[in-house]
């Protein structure tokens, strides 16, 4: 508590140069995430996918469409509402609980989830930009393929393999006859998984209840559920093969794992006090003894510097008096440890109360 004092009462100086500190890295990682994040961008909205041909009649790829049960803007509107009501659920239980009732939210709490997001959403990107990438290169084709594109192409061929073809269905314009060229893996089961399976971690860390001891585990396997019926629905639509939902779970989990223990176990772990220590470390050598002031014990032939409080007024008074008679006495007072005190004022020993 005294060096916290110390650091930012006593030393602005060094804050100053820690905020600066903060505020760089904090540029750097905003450079890193649109450089990530761009790309990402590019691709869901204007990537080509490679064009995989097909085999006549094929049934994997001939199922008939069918609507999306939970579209791509659903999807993220979920996954914003279960992350702040995940963050929401959290913070209420914690202050019902009575070990963790308090007045009003610290600053350390919107610290916290202030981290917990900003981590959550650099997993998200590193999850989009495989996911995104992986379905571009190999282009595999979807279930209602042949229903979506109605390919033309030369029937004499078959059952040969086609790669020849011209796409000529004019129920569906030509993001959708794209779109069903990337079956591998499935995005929304991926960004289910990941918010579902990266805030089960969150829950763990951050919820502390001892009302119920099964609160915590109902809470994480009802976002384990939820990410899942997300994943199936997209079987039922047509829009996946069951070895895209598996995959996609699966890059999902892996990422949110991937990202806890990384970035997101060290990051949460530590407070905004302990950020701003970190970073005046590393930029400043002034030794906290520059703010604190502490009494040391010095040896009998030194002048005695006593903090005021340690010596009381009539301490003293019980010495007998044996000038008068030629003899010496000698006092012993026991050394204690040094202790600091940063304000307080060196008193100096009478004459009459120096130690022979």
């Amino acid at each position: 508590m005294l060096w916290n004092y110390c650091k930012m009462e006593k030393c602005p100086d060094n804050r100053r140069v820690s905020r600066r500190r903060l505020t760089l890295a904090l540029i750097v990682d905003v450079i890193l995430f649109l450089i990530v994040g761009i790309p990402v961008l590019y691709l869901f909205l204007q990537g080509q996918p490679f064009i995989q041909g097909f085999l006549c009649d094929e049934p994997s790829i001939s199922l008939p469409y069918r609507p999306d049960t939970i579209s791509t803007p659903v999807l993220i509107f979920a996954g914003v509402g279960t992350s702040i009501f995940c963050v929401v659920i959290v913070e209420v239980l914690n202050a019902i609980n009575r070990k963790y009732i308090r007045e009003c939210p610290t600053r350390e709490d919107f610290w916290f989830i202030a981290k917990g997001y900003s981590v959550m959403v650099v997993g998200f990107v590193v999850q989009e930009l495989f996911v995104e990438f992986v379905k571009r290169q190999l282009g595999f084709l979807r279930p209602n393929f042949m229903d979506v594109c109605r390919p033309q192409f030369n029937r004499s061929l078959c059952p040969a393999y086609i790669t020849e073809y011209t796409c000529s269905g004019s129920d569906h314009d030509a993001d959708e006859i794209r779109d069903s060229r990337q079956s591998f893996p499935s995005g929304h089961s991926a960004f289910s998984m990941y918010i579902a399976v990266f805030y089960c971690f969150y829950i763990q860390r951050r919820l502390h209840v001892s009302f119920s001891r099964i609160l915590k585990f109902f809470l994480q396997a009802a976002l384990v559920f939820t990410a899942s019926i997300c994943g199936l629905s997209r079987i039922r639509d047509h829009k996946h093969h069951a070895s895209d939902v598996i995959v996609g779970f699966t890059v999902g989990a892996a990422v949110a794992v991937f990202v806890y223990k990384l970035l997101a176990e060290n990051l949460l772990s530590t407070s905004l006090e302990d950020d701003v220590s970190k970073s005046s470390m590393s930029t400043s050598t002034v030794s906290h003894d520059l703010c604190c002031t502490c009494a040391t014990p010095v040896s009998s032939n030194v002048e005695s510097h006593t903090p005021a409080p340690l010596l009381q007024n009539g301490y003293f008074n019980d010495v007998p008096n044996t000038l008068d008679e030629g003899r010496h006495t000698s006092l012993k007072l026991k050394k204690s440890s040094p202790v600091c005190h940063p304000l307080s004022t060196p008193v100096t020993l009478s004459s009459q109360q120096e130690l022979v």
